[in-house]
């Protein structure tokens, strides 16, 4: 089942809209972690240097002289408590938090900032780092039941190592990226708000040359088949007007072509049926007249020709339409359902009938293709003049079913060879009675049953060869003539 075009284009824009947006969270939530934590860090990492920055040397010896003031200072922070502590490394601690967790506690995790090469420092030696003045290392842990970020700088003072370690709750951290997230989904909110309205306003008026073109061909009568003018629809439809213009042209000379097929249908019944009515009247004024009665006869058999082939063509024409229901058929055998009418028909004229045909089944429709067959062999058969010549091959070649009638009578020259496929014509110097029906029902079979239909010279130069070739199983493109 179809969905609107209206449908297609919300469900082509969601997806890729609500998947962009979970992607640009994700990533905004990363970011926004790592520049708040970056930043936050950097301040802890300050911080930390300022008490180190108070550790000084007194009587040979190193002390934290932290005034109570400059610590009031140190722990000030209106939204996170602020630890500190400072010791030595051999553990005793000159100031701050004593039970402040060191960085080899087991409570501390994951650790970051390492210093190049430097491990676990509080577990070293001073003489190992007595290179390093000031090693940093940044960790998460736990204090006094909540969650803390530390960082634990390695000073090195007269020949000594301190250890400073400065912490920090997460409030201002957990808040920043609430703030950020929460400007983030505004303006997603924002976003889809937009798309929202563009896809409640937007599309629909951009659908609207659509609903015009609609309106406009609604509004049309039957028989307005006039083309729509392409400049005055969006470029990106463009090629379907110009394919209904197509169908236009192709609906208006069908209509054209049908008008004249009354037209000269109506004119070709005209003679016979005056004729018949004619014969009619002198055989009601001589009821006796033998003569009278024959051409009666003839003229009943004339009128009755016309009609069943006028009859054919229109079923010829509508073949495409049959050729949905087509079936196997075996060409052979509807042959010879004929060869009795035709071997009386070349008797009567004395002329040499000869007839090959090798079995094959192909797909198509056994009435048309038996009409098919039976135009040709009459057309020959009947312009054929005695003592001459008739023959018919049907063999399959390759892929294809070729069926070839030839006879001996006077040809079609090569310039009107095309003409004679049109309804009613009929040479100029052809003096036997016929409607001209007969090769353009034989087209319109042919090219239903996407085939091709040609008509050359005869055996030796002489006479007239009609070749029709039909594809064995159905093919989708259509053959044009003499293919």
């Amino acid at each position: 089942m179809q969905t609107s075009l209206y449908r297609r284009l919300l469900k082509t824009f969601a997806g890729p809209t609500f998947l962009l947006l979970a992607t640009a969270g994700g990533v905004t939530y990363v970011v926004a972690t790592t520049v708040i934590g970056s930043a936050y860090d950097q301040n802890l990492i300050n911080l930390a240097h300022g008490v180190a920055n108070h550790l000084q040397t007194h009587d040979d010896k190193v002390v934290l002289r932290l005034s109570t003031e400059a610590e009031s200072v140190l722990r000030t922070d209106t939204i996170d408590d602020i630890f500190f502590r400072v010791r030595t490394a051999e553990g005793a601690v000159l100031g701050g938090d004593a039970d402040l967790p060191s960085l080899d506690s087991p409570v501390a995790d994951k650790v970051q900032g390492m210093a190049e090469g430097l491990p676990n420092v509080e577990a070293l030696p001073s003489v190992a780092i007595a290179a390093t003045s000031s090693a940093k290392q940044l960790f998460d842990t736990d204090y006094r039941g909540v969650p803390i970020r530390a960082v634990k700088l390695t000073q090195i003072t007269n020949g000594q190592v301190f250890y400073v370690t400065v912490a920090e709750t997460l409030n201002k951290r957990h808040q920043a990226i609430e703030h950020l997230l929460l400007g983030f989904g505004s303006a997603a909110f924002m976003l889809l708000a937009a798309a929202a309205l563009a896809a409640r306003f937007g599309i629909p008026s951009g659908l609207a040359p659509l609903q015009q073109l609609e309106d406009e061909l609604g509004e049309r009568s039957g028989t307005d088949l006039s083309p729509i003018e392409p400049d005055s629809v969006p470029r990106e439809i463009r090629e379907v007007v110009r394919a209904l213009n197509a169908l236009f042209d192709r609906l208006g000379a069908a209509n054209r072509g049908q008008r004249q097929f009354l037209q000269d249908a109506a004119h070709q019944l005209r003679t016979p049926l005056a004729s018949l009515q004619m014969q009619i009247e002198l055989l009601d004024a001589h009821p006796a007249d033998g003569a009278a009665f024959v051409r009666l006869k003839n003229s009943v058999v004339r009128v009755t020709r016309l009609a069943n082939q006028l009859l054919a063509l229109a079923r010829a024409e509508a073949g495409s339409q049959l050729m949905a229901s087509a079936v196997p058929v075996d060409l052979a055998a509807l042959i010879d359902d004929m060869v009795e009418g035709w071997l009386q028909q070349a008797d009567a004229h004395a002329i040499d009938l000869g007839i090959e045909r090798v079995r094959a089944i192909i797909t198509g429709d056994p009435t048309l293709l038996r009409e098919l067959i039976a135009n040709l062999m009459d057309n020959a058969l009947r312009y054929t003049p005695p003592g001459g010549e008739v023959s018919l091959r049907c063999a399959p070649v390759g892929e294809l079913m070729e069926i070839e009638v030839s006879d001996s009578g006077p040809g079609i020259p090569e310039p009107l060879r095309e003409a004679v496929f049109e309804r009613f014509y009929r040479l100029a110097d052809t003096k036997l009675s016929g409607s001209g029906l007969g090769l353009p029902i034989a087209r319109e079979i042919v090219l239903c049953h996407r085939g091709s239909i040609e008509i050359t010279d005869g055996p030796g130069g002489r006479g007239t060869l009609v070749r029709v070739k039909l594809p064995i199983t159905p093919r989708h493109e259509k053959m044009q003539p003499g293919a």
